[in-house]
């Protein structure tokens, strides 16, 4: 027969339902684990809009310098024709 002193020994070795309650269910984890890939996932869609952004600004930016260093070439031409000194060095 199990006596009093022996279920004392045993909840002590042992986890109660009511010791069990302060951890977390599997329904609790999934919880968490379905609000961290939602943070992830919308985190990942605003780099990704941001990627996007810089990646036109730039495809912008190298369709100028094309037309910067024609413009370059142009005035050095205009200034040699015209014997005008280089504003610039």
């Amino acid at each position: 027969m199990i006596t009093d002193a022996d279920v004392t020994k045993l909840k002590k070795t042992f986890a109660t339902k009511d010791d069990l309650k302060a951890y977390a269910t599997n329904d609790d984890l999934k919880k968490t684990q379905k609000s961290l890939t939602d943070l992830i996932t919308e985190f990942k869609d605003e780099i990704l809009h941001e990627i996007k952004g810089m990646r036109e600004e730039i495809a912008i930016v190298i369709g100028y310098k094309d037309q910067i260093e024609d413009i370059d070439y142009r005035v050095e031409r205009l200034e040699k024709f015209t014997k005008i000194p280089p504003v610039a060095p």
